[in-house]
């Protein structure tokens, strides 16, 4: 299977990346951190590792398209992106910093989802894995802009 991972390298995004590898398949990732790709191109030479950001329409669409092209069709979106935000009481979070957690965490899955979906319909097939948490089904104290964009992927997910 061809594989888009955001985030795929660190974290929760490396562990999937790797599996999948070990699976046989092949996998394109994208990560906002540098160092980490080229950490993880040291590793996989042979597997597209782009720096974008998810919250960057024109970075995540560059990125669906030049894997589109390396792999020829994305079977499979991680749309794994993600960042905790302030952890704050709500009176204390600036809007900018909401808006930063929102945007990472659920702009980005949005923007992944809306670049690779016209391909998934072309080739009538394929399956979008969203990382959420168990923030976005019970919330956490101090987490309100992460807990709000988790429980919205959810959403998300369930009207596609």
């Amino acid at each position: 299977m061809n594989i888009a991972i955001t985030a795929g390298a660190s974290g929760i995004g490396l562990a999937m990346t790797e599996a999948f590898l070990e699976n046989g398949d092949a996998v394109a990732i994208c990560d906002i951190d540098q160092q980490a790709i080229e950490r993880f191109k040291s590793k996989h030479p042979e597997t597209l590792a782009l720096c974008a950001s998810v919250n960057n329409e024109a970075e995540i669409a560059q990125f669906i398209t030049q894997t589109q092209l390396h792999l020829g069709c994305i079977d499979v979106l991680c749309a794994n992106a993600g960042t905790g935000g302030p952890a704050s009481a709500i009176e204390d979070i600036e809007l900018k910093e909401w808006k930063d957690c929102i945007s990472v965490n659920l702009d980005g899955a949005f923007l992944s989802a809306k670049h690779t979906i016209p391909g998934m319909k072309r080739q009538q097939a394929g399956l979008i894995l969203f990382t959420s948490s168990t923030a976005g089904l019970y919330g956490y104290p101090y987490r309100s802009p992460y807990a709000c964009a988790k429980w919205a992927i959810i959403g998300l997910t369930k009207t596609l």
